[in-house]
């Protein structure tokens, strides 16, 4: 240059290393500018002085065309300087070598380079790519040298050109970019199909900041600086499988199934902890895989990492979960380094021959003890009220993510309030947020409103209810502490069967024990369980059982003697099916570890291998005229209105009804009041009672009514 001179590598900085990438950038941009002028000088189209009339393809001239075609072809620019532009060009590299060579911090330049494990070629096309990133003065640059105003990237023929080296061949480093390897992956894919050389986002990212920010399905999780969210309370054998597998140097496929929330991702965090490693997270779930996986694999390549692939497998048509396709994992694996270290979490095993040495591990659900460890370690800062972790552990048969997501909410809530407890019904409140179930489409939830002191019903029966609660309560010191898991390996459930006439109070105790042991309680719709197609009914049962396994909640089956009738002997196809329900049906109850409650009104239509696997019977009496009128006045709330002369006692002996009959007379004389304006009294309560019979067919002569006759005119 004659008017200008162009700025030169730091010649008097020979001596010392890069103190920063910013300052290595400096020189590199100093020897690639230098090549770039030297390109154009042997590539311009009428020499140094010319007007530049002809910039950006907008006219050519004839002048112009004959220097084309008078040109050298298929030349790189390395086979065109003269001696003296050659040792220039050397002494620039030399001097950015030597200074790098004494540099002791890697910048991420430079482990872009050894991690990707690039060539002279590569590292001059990375870093021309990243240079047009950092600098928009080469994108008129570009556009000149590549006479075109629309291109302001360099392409890839002219980063051939640029850098082919002195015995290269064309054609061979054009065919470079048409590969898929550790090179042309750092580049924009669609891009560099269009010929365009740009950095792909993730590269670029990594070169300016050497680290790479959480993206939506990917994550870097660094051993070295980061932590798991909790300790590693259980699955220590696993731990210490994994740390054998990866003491040995080199590449491994590690397939670790488990259910979700099992803990696959917290045990690969524990371990790149322990290791000191780094490890990209990639979620699969979704369309575009392959590509997805393929940006994972780039990321931790250019982070050194690990990486641990999840949410591979499909639903099909019929909504029920794929294994991960054999050929996706396979691409993975054609795609990653044979020494990068590869995790499949998967929840079903892998259907896949893989050509690397690859290991299954199964992240089992927590057992009970698991469970109780995992609650105490989360509830380890509150003091719980009303509840234990054994208890908590024996109800909610959860996965050790949901176990933390529980705990941490109800910590949050007692932090909020400033408290250090929490109580029982706030606890189960955060459990139950966490159960995910789609059993309301096969039920319907009932929200417990009745308590202890709502019932009215012999001592006996309520003991036996009392009883039945503690089956869940104490579930823990009895299989657990005492030893009985090992002799009662199933049939672990609680399973109570109401019997007793319409309206003794078989769901308002239903409720009771819901509410006694702070569980969600639903209602099964016979009529959308049995089904007249073969087949269907058993289908319908099966995911009722296993959405309320679940959600771990109280199953409550009214007038189930529709579908636990006794079976009959077999004359037809129809007898042989209904067998077949009720049969399926027992099982499904003997295997079932939650709470089960049933009622009925025909306990002599009950199956008796049925009655074998209940666990508590409880027959609801007929209420004695004592127990009526105990029923009315508890049914009637604190706040209603009552008059002086209601007499209860006559009520009781004169209508022998159950408890369901009077709470429709008390709600309807609440009604009558509340129309008169007055407070509920003994003519309303009569009103009621006599409009309650009169629905049953049952006629009352005023006569019975003795003194209270004239209070029904």
């Amino acid at each position: 240059m004659e008017d200008h001179e162009l700025r030169d590598v730091a010649y008097e900085d020979l001596g010392r290393g890069y103190e920063s990438q910013w300052e290595l950038m400096r020189d590199l941009f100093a020897w690639l500018d230098l090549r770039l002028y030297f390109f154009y000088k042997h590539h311009q189209w009428l020499g140094p002085k010319n007007d530049m009339r002809n910039m950006l393809g907008l006219v050519v001239t004839r002048e112009e065309f004959e220097h084309n075609l008078l040109k050298a072809a298929q030349l790189g620019l390395s086979a065109q300087m003269d001696g003296e532009e050659a040792a220039q060009m050397g002494a620039s590299r030399h001097v950015i070598q030597t200074r790098l060579e004494r540099t002791e911090t890697e910048f991420p330049l430079m482990a872009l380079f050894r991690r990707c494990d690039l060539d002279e070629f590569e590292r001059s096309c990375v870093t021309l790519a990243y240079a047009a990133a950092l600098d928009r003065k080469y994108e008129k640059l570009m556009a000149y040298l590549q006479d075109d105003i629309t291109q302001k990237a360099p392409t890839t023929a002219l980063a051939v050109q640029i850098f082919l080296p002195l015995e290269g061949n064309m054609e061979e480093y054009l065919s470079r970019f048409a590969r898929r390897d550790a090179f042309t992956d750092l580049f924009d894919r669609e891009r560099l199909a269009a010929g365009a050389l740009a950095l792909h986002p993730l590269a670029l990212e990594f070169l300016s900041t050497g680290r790479l920010a959480p993206a939506p399905g990917l994550r870097l999780f660094d051993g070295a600086e980061d932590a798991a969210d909790a300790p590693l309370v259980i699955g220590q054998e696993l731990a210490r499988r994994l740390d054998a597998l990866l003491a040995e140097p080199g590449g491994r496929v590690v397939c670790l199934t488990g259910g979700p929330g099992t803990g696959k991702r917290f045990q690969v965090e524990h371990l790149m902890a322990r290791r000191r490693e780094r490890c990209v997270f990639a979620d699969l779930d979704g369309e575009e895989q392959l590509d997805r996986a393929r940006d994972a694999l780039l990321a931790a390549r250019l982070t050194g990492a690990a990486a641990a692939f999840c949410h591979m497998e499909r639903l099909d048509q019929d909504g029920k979960l794929q294994p991960a396709g054999e050929r996706l994992l396979r691409d993975i694996l054609d795609l990653a380094p044979a020494q990068t270290r590869i995790f499949f979490l998967t929840q079903l095993p892998a259907r896949a021959r893989f050509d690397r040495l690859a290991v299954e591990l199964e992240v089992p659900d927590p057992t009970e003890e698991e469970r109780i460890r995992l609650f105490r370690a989360a509830l380890s800062s509150l003091e719980l009220e009303g509840v234990t972790v054994e208890e908590l552990a024996a109800k909610f048969r959860f996965s050790p993510r949901q176990i933390a997501l529980a705990c941490r909410q109800a910590a949050g809530l007692a932090r909020l309030d400033g408290r250090g407890n929490v109580p029982s019904r706030e606890l189960h409140q955060c459990c139950y947020r966490q159960a995910v179930h789609k059993l309301g489409d096969l039920a319907r939830r009932v929200r417990p409103a009745f308590g202890w002191d709502d019932v009215v019903m012999p001592e006996e029966q309520k003991r036996l209810l009392r009883h039945a609660c503690s089956h869940i309560k104490y579930q823990y010191q009895v299989y657990c502490q005492w030893g009985f898991e090992k002799k009662i390996t199933y049939g672990r459930g609680l399973s109570i069967l109401f019997a007793g006439a319409p309206g003794t109070g078989k769901t308002m105790c239903a409720q009771v024990i819901a509410n006694e042991l702070n569980m969600e309680m639903y209602k099964i719709n016979i009529s959308q369980i049995v089904s007249k197609y073969i087949g269907e009914t058993e289908k319908n049962l099966h995911a009722v059982f296993t959405e309320a396994r679940r959600s771990n909640c109280v199953l409550f089956f009214d007038e189930c003697d529709a579908i636990f009738g006794k079976r009959s002997e077999v004359k037809d196809a129809h007898d042989r099916n209904a067998n077949v329900e009720v049969a399926y049906l027992l099982q499904q109850i003997e295997e079932y570890d939650g709470v089960c409650v049933l009622s009925t009104n025909l306990i002599g239509n009950i199956d008796e291998a049925f009655m074998r696997r209940i666990t508590y019977v409880v027959r609801f009496p007929f209420p004695d005229a004592a127990a009526r009128e105990a029923i009315y006045r508890r049914t009637i709330p604190a706040d209603a209105p009552l008059a002086e002369d209601i007499d209860w006692a006559f009520l009781a002996e004169k209508f022998e009804l159950s408890g369901g009959h009077i709470k429709n007379i008390v709600l309807s004389a609440a009604f009558l009041a509340a129309q008169e304006g007055e407070p509920m009294g003994m003519g309303h309560l009569l009103r009621a009672a006599v409009g309650e019979l009169k629905k049953n067919e049952i006629v009352v002569v005023r006569e019975e009514l003795r003194e209270y006759a004239d209070l029904l005119d």
